[in-house]
């Protein structure tokens, strides 16, 4: 047994990966009204990879990844305030999105830790994975790119009253907007890789393949603001419930063979 660990230790295949991915990136939350659009998803990879045996092994790295996605919204919301208003008396606050559309997008450093298998042939390695993510996010910012969202009180019974283009009473009319959206420092997430590593030469396969990733926790850290206006992220907002970050894609790239001892092969890797 100690002679079998001891061949194995000496017989790894290491490799160093670097790839170029994108496809499809979707919060997944149930936002009171409204609708949550997808966006695209980039990223740049780092990875190494090294398998123990033939087909087993484990892989680590570090990725930069860019995400977008969308919120649109065209309706009115009502809220009846009855408790110390301003005006003395209860009233109907009414929130109106119209034609509204919030771009989001931010910038994650992810480190990505898995499992690794392999089948090889002559030709072809395919490979596939799957581990944990631990994302630290550099920038998250938010676009009011389309759309008007206006505050107005109504007062109904013998006043039938509507009131608009008051600020110093909270009604107003918004436009275009940008800011920082509120989120957690710490985003972890599942992943899964395919992988069909193509060798030409002995010196830098090309791979091509598909992944995947799934959020873990809340990407932002509070749904305190209200309405998701007063200069604030729809996903900051009590409109939105937990956000998890999905994003799915396609990705190319190369493996550069980091060399143990002198013998080289196709078929078994790279020595």
């Amino acid at each position: 047994m100690l002679l079998f660990l001891s061949h194995m230790t000496f017989a790894q295949d290491k490799m160093f990966n670097i790839s170029v991915a994108g496809g499809v990136e979707i919060l997944k939350y149930t936002p009171e009204i409204g609708e949550p659009k997808p966006g695209g998803s980039v990223m740049l990879e780092c990875q190494y990879q090294q398998f123990l045996t033939n087909n087993f092994g484990y892989g680590a790295g570090v990725d930069i990844s860019y995400l977008t996605a969308n919120y649109f919204i065209s309706e009115t919301i009502e809220t009846h305030i009855t408790d110390e208003t301003d005006a003395g008396i209860p009233y109907t606050l009414r929130t109106i999105f119209d034609d509204f559309n919030e771009k989001q997008r931010s910038f994650l450093v992810d480190v990505p830790v898995g499992l690794y298998a392999r089948i090889p042939s002559k030709y072809v390695h395919f490979i596939f994975g799957a581990g944990v993510k631990v994302g630290l996010p550099i920038v998250a910012k938010y676009d009011y790119s389309r759309g008007t969202v206006e505050t107005r009180a109504y007062f109904g019974d013998d006043v039938d009253a509507e009131l608009s283009k008051m600020p110093h009473h909270g009604l107003y009319k918004q436009g275009t907007n940008a800011g920082d959206i509120d989120i957690n420092r710490l985003q972890l997430s599942l992943y899964a890789d395919i992988m069909w590593r193509l060798i030409f030469n002995d010196a830098s396969p090309i791979h091509l393949g598909a992944y995947i990733s799934y959020g873990l926790n809340d990407m932002v850290a509070n749904h305190d603001a209200a309405m998701g206006i007063h200069k604030n992220s729809i996903l900051n907002s009590t409109l939105t419930d937990k956000i998890v970050p999905i994003c799915i894609g396609l990705k190319l790239g190369l493996a550069i063979p980091l060399e143990k001892g002198a013998k080289r092969s196709i078929f078994d890797g790279f020595r």
